[in-house]
């Protein structure tokens, strides 16, 4: 059985489907299983996937009528074999070592959900400065792309991604369901592993429902509402954040001012 499941939900992609499974296959840890799920593509991304699927024995193909991607992402995690997952866009890249890296900081304990640094691509080129995802900055906004290292078991305890955020948020809503309510933790590579694609706003799914973004986010902390207190907080500290880490920082949870104990965000 293999170690890890790399889940890739596949819709009308033939532009980018390639370039996400060269990176995917050229992967120092090579021991994977890819479960590719087609969402009733029309376009020649089937084509293209069982073009790679002959050639690589662990490349898996299921098909559906188009459902949305996190009815896609939910079936082909049910049918993961491996004890860790990981779910990536079609359209995205890694680096040639994201999973051994990944999986390293897993296996050491490093944390329960395990991602790295985001650097965009395509319409434009930047370092995507995501903020450290601890309890409080996740309540005020999700630090994660959707691509990150999880357990299977800690996916189904959460119950998979919720088909209320079907059409945006559904990986920030399982990133909150595992960190508050089954209290898993969150470690960042301190590396560029991970090429987030910026596509044009037409083909961009955030752009095309960001009319439902506002209220997809009020569903979401009504949802979560462990998370206010957390934003309340933030609001506290931002004035000591402009006097840099030395005189606040949080270490594992724990406030510190002056490196003194103040308040552990558990509580």
């Amino acid at each position: 059985m293999s170690k890890i499941s790399v889940i890739i939900p596949v819709f009308n992609v033939e532009k980018y489907l390639a370039e996400c499974l060269d990176s995917v296959l050229a992967q120092t840890f090579s021991d994977i299983e890819i479960i590719c799920i087609d969402d009733g593509s029309t376009d020649k991304s089937l084509k293209i996937l069982r073009q790679y699927a002959a050639r690589d024995k662990r490349i898996k193909i299921i098909t559906q009528k188009n459902s949305g991607v996190v009815v896609a992402r939910n079936r082909a995690i049910s049918m993961a074999k491996s004890e860790y997952i990981y779910p990536i866009d079609s359209d995205d890249v890694i680096a040639p070592d994201t999973l051994q890296k990944l999986y390293n900081a897993m296996i050491a304990g490093r944390g329960d959900i395990i991602t790295c640094r985001v650097q965009c691509f395509g319409r434009d080129n930047y370092y995507c400065a995501h903020p450290v995802p601890n309890k409080i900055n996740m309540s005020a906004g999700n630090c994660l792309v959707n691509a990150a290292l999880f357990r299977k078991s800690d996916f189904d305890a959460a119950g998979g991604y919720d088909t209320a955020f079907s059409t945006a948020l559904e990986d920030y809503d399982l990133w909150l369901n595992m960190v508050f309510r089954l209290n898993k933790k969150i470690y960042r590579v301190p590396e560029i592993l991970f090429f987030y694609r910026l596509k044009d706003k037409s083909d961009a799914r955030n752009y095309q429902h960001r009319a439902e973004h506002k209220k997809l986010l009020q569903k979401l902390f009504a949802k979560y509402p462990e998370t206010k207190k957390y934003i309340v907080l933030s609001k506290i500290i931002k004035p000591f954040k402009k006097l840099g880490r030395c005189i606040l920082r949080i270490d594992n949870n724990t406030i510190k001012i002056f490196k003194i104990p103040v308040w552990k965000l558990k509580q």
